[in-house]
């Protein structure tokens, strides 16, 4: 069963699972769309890790000052761990955009996080995927659904009939199902935000134990940018997946990474 919610600071979220550990989950972005039932439910997203955690995704809340950057979005989850988990620690999964922001909130609030993960993200996203995102971004905030997903088209993976469905489907069938924020310039906001980051000179500061998880092909992180975060953070280790990139990177395989790194010793 999938449940929705707000938290008293304004931070939505969807919260499903079994199991007596939480794990916070903060999503990607540009923009604070959470996961749809459909995606928990049918297409089995975070499947293997909902059997033994109770998970919690987490995006960002509407109406975000400009100049809101990474690390003040760390502190907004800084507060709901301290308000609704009992001051933690917690274990801490960032996804892309959302791995930025737990880069931050580990660095300043050791005290508050056991373990963390770093999914499909680094201490710095390529530049092409920055502009990638800040067009996206430009683009949504106007309401052009269909323009801001034809430019996700660079992300496609698979073979040449996977990529054409795929196109065909990002073009014409998603729109339709695709939301605008409540506010539409959190969008821009998130996405000069994610252009301006970079938490290198941070990943010393990082106490918990980490995982960095990605794909070799990812559009974002390039291999070399996820051996330096991993390498840069104390307690940490990396695990790429051949051949794999930004969008196709989730399933059982990376369900079970997951749950082994949670469950090793010494945490």
């Amino acid at each position: 069963m999938v449940t929705k919610g707000v938290f008293s600071n304004g931070v939505p979220y969807i919260r499903f699972g079994e199991g007596k550990r939480a794990l916070l989950v903060f999503s990607g972005g540009p923009g604070n769309t959470l996961p749809s039932s459909f995606m928990i439910q049918v297409a089995g997203h975070f499947k293997q890790l909902s059997k033994l955690c109770v998970v919690y995704v987490l995006a960002r809340k509407a109406g975000l000052p400009e100049g809101y950057t990474t690390r003040d979005m760390a502190e907004d989850y800084a507060s709901i761990i301290r308000e609704y988990f009992a001051s933690g620690p917690v274990d801490v999964m960032g996804e892309s955009y959302g791995g930025l922001i737990a880069q931050h909130l580990a660095a300043d609030h050791p005290e508050l996080i056991r373990r963390l993960i770093i999914a499909m993200s680094a201490y710095r996203f390529s530049e092409e995927g920055n502009e990638l995102d800040m067009k996206y971004a430009q683009l949504l905030s106007k309401g052009k659904k269909r323009e801001a997903l034809q430019t996700m088209y660079p992300l496609i993976e698979g073979n040449r009939i996977t990529k054409a469905f795929m196109k065909l489907f990002m073009g014409y069938i998603a729109p339709l199902m695709w939301s605008i924020p409540d506010k539409p310039s959190d969008l821009l906001v998130e996405s000069k935000a994610e252009k301006a980051h970079n938490s290198k000179n941070r990943l010393a500061e990082i106490k918990a134990p980490t995982l960095v998880i990605c794909g070799d092909k990812d559009y974002f992180c390039p291999v070399e940018r996820l051996r330096e975060t991993a390498a840069g953070t104390p307690n940490a280790k990396l695990v790429l997946y051949k051949g794999k990139g930004h969008m196709n990177i989730m399933g059982k395989k990376f369900d079970e990474d997951i749950l082994a790194f949670l469950d090793e010793k010494g945490s």
